[in-house]
């Protein structure tokens, strides 16, 4: 695996030879950048949303989270689908 490795480097193969593949890449993983921090402040968001709930009936955290939580998930897919259409462009 070794010698394959260092035989691309060796002849430097660029992997996205389309500059509209390399910056639809690009911008998938700027995407999956955004989502990550998403990742683990949705979920605290929303647990001390219902935290709060329970001590003063205030739905505001819990709508945040709640928010937070499907842009996250859509994010995520978008980035996804544009890493897809940049690794699989005709």
């Amino acid at each position: 695996m070794y010698h394959v490795l260092s035989t691309r480097m060796k002849r430097k193969e660029k992997i996205f030879s389309d500059p509209v593949a390399k910056s639809v890449f690009q911008k998938g993983m700027k995407y999956l950048a955004i989502s990550l921090p998403l990742l683990f402040a949705s979920p605290i968001v929303v647990t001390i949303g219902f935290k709060m709930l329970r001590r003063d009936q205030s739905y505001g955290l819990l709508i945040l989270g709640c928010f937070l939580t499907v842009l996250t998930i859509v994010l995520v897919a978008q980035a996804f689908r544009l890493i897809l259409k940049s690794l699989f462009a005709r």
